[in-house]
């Protein structure tokens, strides 16, 4: 059985490390449906803190929804995937039986998954899960794409703490914490424990009940300005826990080294918050159904795609492209930026929201990117920058290499721009060779362009005699080699 042979349902989680869920509390995905034939209703269920039983691992599970239709009982063959920092997907293979309002998974799936931990990219968690047989009957082969947006904040507050030495557990400070549109976020009060007012600590309390998860740097600023870690703290608002926090120096500590950190009898503390605000959005933005094409809508689409391929990717006769280009190149109405490593792109959001529904999510809500009025893009290079925008505004491509066209696709790809996607994939397709076979099948297997991937299998193929000598071929099946035998056994497995 081919691994293609399946329905697969891929979920982007954007912002990941920005999850408010404690343990035992899963990030849910948006209902599918299964049919064989009845309609049946899933949901992927995804534990960042893992469950009761596994603290320290993340759980997945897919879940066969309360409201279900079908039979009582459905045996499933299924394999739960997560991408992996090389590019490849690592899963877990099941084979299991679900009722109504059943999960069925891995309690302790992998390791808690951090950006140190090289699985986020851009801090955004590729998962999925593949359905391979219900029942021993084969599952229509389909692909749906979902996207979940979790709402990311950061903020910085420097606090001074006049005549800090009189605090107690009766004589406090507070301070109001506020957004950069200056809406209150929170209240932060100073004072010391009852015991011998030993310990200096904090308490937080919050007033944007939009605030579901905080995680707190704290240090404090000495005379020399320099920033002494004073401890981490993580906040759940709704957990109905005391939010009292202690700092790693006691009142004493401090008193008895009032040179260095009061300098005039102030004590400068620095705050540094990441909040979570929550969803934001979560949808399904593609479905494809492989069975339910009919031959004739291919032979058009495969028209479609030898049209594009021959003829020059600008042609348009719309007089509103001189009118978008003026605007392009026209910096003063611009309200957002683009910021690479090295370079800052000033753009329109209501023309990136328009054709790439990632960014409309963007600045349709009160995420980072709108309020702080820049996105960072430093994955991307310069010139896929500049390109992937003049492709934005005048849907025009310039003169592309080949290495343009698999930045831009991946740029496409990220912010779900589709018809570039496609046009890419094309002159992909149409400019394979000896040299760069390996890499279009890497790509095309990494963001499951599955026309893509298998003309290239087929060209490698052809060209086996040469490619499987080549060191490209060599690294890739080094680095991902169940691939490398996918496409070396294709033949095989289609006979």
């Amino acid at each position: 059985m081919s691994t293609d042979d399946c329905a697969t349902i891929t979920w982007a989680i954007n912002n990941y490390s920005y999850y408010w869920q404690k343990n035992n509390e899963a990030v849910v995905s948006p209902v599918f449906s299964i049919f064989m034939p009845e309609e049946t209703k899933w949901k992927l269920m995804f534990f960042p803190l893992g469950v009761v039983l596994y603290p320290d691992c993340t759980a997945f599970f897919l879940y066969r929804d309360k409201d279900c239709n079908g039979v009582e009982n459905i045996k499933v063959d299924f394999s739960l995937d997560y991408l992996k920092s090389d590019g490849s997907f690592c899963n877990v293979s099941k084979m299991d039986e679900f009722q109504k309002n059943v999960r069925r998974g891995s309690s302790s799936y992998t390791s808690m998954i951090t950006k140190e931990s090289g699985h986020l990219q851009q801090d955004i968690l590729t998962i999925r899960c593949r359905l391979f047989r219900f029942n021993d009957k084969a599952v229509e082969r389909s692909k749906i794409f979902f996207r979940t947006i979790f709402g990311a904040k950061k903020l910085h507050s420097q606090l001074l703490i006049r005549n800090s030495i009189y605090l107690s557990p009766e004589q406090t400070q507070s301070f109001v914490i506020r957004s950069e549109s200056k809406d209150v976020i929170m209240e932060i009060t100073l004072a010391v424990t009852n015991e011998n007012e030993k310990n200096l600590c904090f308490s937080i309390n919050c007033i944007d009940q939009r605030v579901k998860y905080l995680a707190v740097k704290t240090f404090i600023i000495d005379s020399q300005m320099q920033k002494i870690d004073s401890g981490e703290y993580d906040y759940w608002p709704d957990s109905g826990m005391k939010s009292m926090f202690p700092l790693k120096f006691s009142k004493k500590y401090l008193i008895e080294n009032k040179y260095r950190f009061l300098p005039n009898d102030v004590l400068t503390l620095s705050f540094e918050f990441t909040i979570s605000t929550g969803l934001v959005f979560e949808g399904i933005e593609k479905t494809t159904s492989e069975y339910t094409s009919h031959p004739l809508s291919d032979k058009v689409t495969e028209s479609w795609r030898k049209c594009i391929s021959h003829t020059n990717l600008n042609d348009c006769p719309c007089a509103l492209i001189t009118d978008l280009t003026s605007l392009h190149k026209d910096q003063s109405t611009c309200d957002v930026k683009l910021k690479t490593k090295t370079n800052i792109f000033p753009v329109h959001t209501a023309i990136l929201s328009a054709r790439s529904p990632v960014f409309k999510t963007m600045f349709s809500y009160d995420m980072k990117e709108k309020t702080s009025g820049c996105v960072d893009v430093s994955d991307l290079q310069d010139e896929t920058v500049r390109r992937f925008l003049l492709y934005l505004y005048t849907d025009q491509l310039e003169d592309l290499t080949w290495d343009d066209a698999l930045q831009l696709f991946k740029a496409a790809d990220k912010y779900a721009v589709v018809f570039l996607r496609e046009k890419c994939s094309t002159f992909l397709e149409s400019n394979l060779n000896l040299e760069n076979a390996c890499e279009a099948l890497v790509l095309s297997d990494l963001h499951q362009e599955k026309d893509l991937k298998e003309r290239t299998q087929n060209f490698i193929l052809k060209n086996a005699k040469v490619i499987f000598k080549s060191e490209e071929w060599k690294i890739l099946a080094d680095n991902n080699s169940k691939l490398a035998l996918e496409t070396a056994l294709r033949n095989w497995n289609e006979k």
